[in-house]
């Protein structure tokens, strides 16, 4: 008797490095797992499994299902989180995945998609996850954390102060830094907004440290945050050297690796790192 497949939600699944998890997750686990693809067009998820298919036809992509769901809005994810309780009952991984880099759809939708979205997707989210059984992964970035080491101490703290964080004290600190970016008057001193790595690198760093205060406040989830590597996406209009699906490998690393991967942590390709740090000066050149 086969055993009760694991559920898998990844959000922003239709293309990038979304897609490509769901493609891992689905040929690597076969009918051990069920990868539920969020996409904020239905229509959009079903042609990203046609295209799976098309792409590898000896593979049948039955363990895929595409599940509507829009991170920047409430409603939408508490639908998605309905329907999923109401067909499978659980999740056993959530891939907290969707982002945006922000330069061209604005500061502020980026930290509604990286931020509130993601933050608002693990609450609703959360009552399904099987306690002590469970991973959620969050999608963070190198540059979240050259991004805490560019804050000035006070602002470092308030971030790493995970135990008092909360998105009450979040929704301050980045609606004052997007004064600041207008130069507008603000309550905090804020580095230029290249040294934060624009509202991106800012985005990357808050949810980082969320994700460290969810593994504290709630240690029958393993969170880890991930950094999957400089990916060709189209968040980087595809200019990184690594490819989405080596990205997708880095993602799963919790799951492919749980001996040695702790909740807390953070794990830039498959290394532990630290969660501040300088960007490296030949970063770009790579």
């Amino acid at each position: 008797m086969s055993a009760v497949p694991r559920v898998f939600f990844v959000t922003g699944a239709n293309k990038g490095l979304g897609y490509e998890t769901v493609r891992v997750i689905a040929e690597r686990f076969g009918d051990q797992a069920i990868a539920l693809l969020g996409t904020r067009s239905i229509e959009n998820g079903h042609a990203a499994i046609a295209k799976m298919k098309q792409s590898n036809p000896s593979f049948d992509y039955s363990n895929v299902e595409a599940v509507e769901i829009d991170v920047t809005k409430p409603a939408s994810i508490q639908a998605a989180a309905d329907y999923v309780k109401s067909k499978f009952g659980h999740v056993h991984v959530l891939v907290n995945n969707s982002g945006i880099f922000g330069r061209s759809e604005g500061y502020v939708e980026c930290f509604k998609v990286n931020v509130y979205g993601a933050s608002d997707v693990f609450e609703t989210f959360r009552p399904l996850l099987v306690p002590n059984e469970s991973d959620h992964i969050i999608i963070g970035s190198d540059a979240g954390a050259w991004s805490l080491f560019a804050l000035p101490p006070g602002l470092q703290e308030i971030l790493e102060d995970v135990h008092a964080l909360d998105i009450a004290t979040v929704r301050r600190l980045l609606d004052d830094w997007l004064e600041a970016s207008q130069g507008k008057p603000s309550q905090n001193t804020w580095p230029p907004v290249e040294e934060t790595r624009w509202s991106y690198g800012l985005s990357k760093a808050v949810i980082m440290a969320l994700g460290r205060k969810w593994a504290i406040d709630y240690p029958d989830i393993k969170t880890t945050n991930i950094c999957p590597g400089y990916c060709a996406t189209d968040l980087n209009a595809h200019a990184g050297p690594l490819s989405a699906s080596q990205g997708a490998e880095y993602i799963l690393y919790p799951i492919f690796n749980p001996e040695v991967t702790q909740s807390g942590k953070y794990y830039s390709e498959g290394v532990e790192l630290e969660y501040k740090f300088p960007q490296p000066t030949n970063f770009f050149k790579k």
